[in-house]
């Protein structure tokens, strides 16, 4: 038997740090990553880890990265 697909709300939040724009990874209330633009890299980390653990060339590839990682290590 397959489960069936649930579906999940994943939200964006913009902040500026230092006049550094970060963009949080929200699954329901649960922050579980950043997403950092470095020159024209975007650095993807982890809420579990302090340092980024993918770098991409663009936003949506290291939004990709933070998805996977969570559902991969997740429970």
């Amino acid at each position: 038997m397959s489960k069936k697909d649930k579906a999940i709300s994943v939200t964006l939040n913009e902040m500026k740090v230092n006049d550094q724009v970060i963009t949080e990874v929200l699954i329901g209330k649960q922050v579980i990553g950043q997403v950092t633009q470095n020159g024209d890299r975007f650095d993807a980390e982890l809420t579990s880890d302090s340092k980024p653990f993918a770098h991409n060339k663009s936003f949506d590839e290291s939004l990709q990265e933070i998805l996977s990682a969570y559902h991969l290590h997740k429970g």
